[in-house]
């Protein structure tokens, strides 16, 4: 079974100078945990979790301003707090070779991307694991129905 079976299609994503403003509206309105930051081309360069938003941002609401910390926000740009290079597969590749990767690489998502290298997807271990869950509550429920 492949990726295109269990990655979510829809993705927002970010560009790498976009403001920390704009990312935090980003994640309020969509409650994901990654952003993906792609080119000019809907190419992926980079990835923003939520973690590492608030990682940035914390430090500085504790003990700024709201006016300091709201020109912070403005000037700061995604593409100096994103994750890169990132990781991103083919929407064929297999859940368990994803599953795989994600283990190897100590990551939480992979980006799915087209044959031009294009963002379609994004996959986190979750996906995977509600599918091996389904997969085996299916399997449970065959069993008893057999007995």
């Amino acid at each position: 079974m492949s990726l295109a079976s269990i990655m979510s299609r829809k993705v927002r994503a970010t560009t790498e100078d976009a403001s920390l403003a704009s990312l935090r509206t980003l994640f309020t309105e969509t409650k994901f945990q990654h952003v993906p930051v792609v080119n000019s081309m809907q190419q992926p360069i980079g990835i923003v979790s939520v973690k590492d938003y608030f990682k940035v941002v914390s430090s500085m609401m504790d003990t700024a301003s709201e006016s300091t910390t709201e020109l912070f926000m403005q000037k700061r740009k995604v593409g100096q707090i994103m994750s890169s290079p990132v990781f991103s597969v083919p929407q064929d590749t297999g859940i368990l070779q994803a599953a795989s990767i994600l283990v190897e690489r100590n990551i939480s998502c992979l980006l799915v991307v087209d044959a031009q290298k294009r963002l379609i997807g994004i996959v986190s271990w979750k996906d995977i694991m509600r599918r091996i869950v389904q997969a085996q509550q299916k399997k449970q429920k065959e069993s008893a129905q057999k007995k």
